[in-house]
């Protein structure tokens, strides 16, 4: 038997994926709307984003600039940091170590989990009680009124 032209074996091909297609339809018509609309929004997005790549070609033909890595004459930028002179906003590293363990510190207090040693870390680097951190006050969930109380209303409770 002689082959059929591959145009009419594609026509074939696509008959036969659109029968598929039919009968998954009925399972596929809640998806309807939702495609469509996605679709819609996609071929917009697409559209804005080839609008705005032709308006910046544009913008390039008339101003007659060509592209390069270099930076243009008007953008300035900061010398290179020199390592040995600290810069004024950072911390010296003695205090830094200092804040890191009265922040660790108070992480762990605030979590429920703080030993007796942990009580006394986050006033390691204090000099002076009115600089000592405050606790925070506790706050209290109030028991619902008029239903049961559910587990949640009771975390925390000991």
């Amino acid at each position: 038997m002689p082959q059929l032209p591959t145009p009419l074996r594609a026509a074939l091909g696509l008959a036969a994926e659109a029968a598929e297609q039919a009968r998954h339809l009925p399972d596929r018509a809640i998806e309807l709307p939702m495609l469509a609309i996605s679709t819609a929004l996609q071929v917009s997005l697409r559209a804005q984003q080839r609008y705005a790549m032709l308006a910046a070609r544009g913008d390039d033909l008339l101003n007659r600039r060509p592209t390069t890595d270099e930076p243009p004459p008007w953008a300035t930028f900061d010398g290179p940091v020199d390592a040995a002179a600290p810069a004024q906003d950072q911390v010296p590293p003695a205090d830094a170590a200092v804040i890191a363990k009265a922040v660790a510190a108070e992480a762990v207090a605030s979590s429920g989990d703080a030993g007796p040693a942990a009580d006394n870390a986050p006033l390691a680097g204090v000099t002076d009680l009115a600089d000592a951190p405050k606790p925070y006050p506790r706050k209290t969930v109030r028991k619902p009124r008029n239903t049961k109380p559910s587990r949640f209303d009771t975390v925390g409770d000991e």
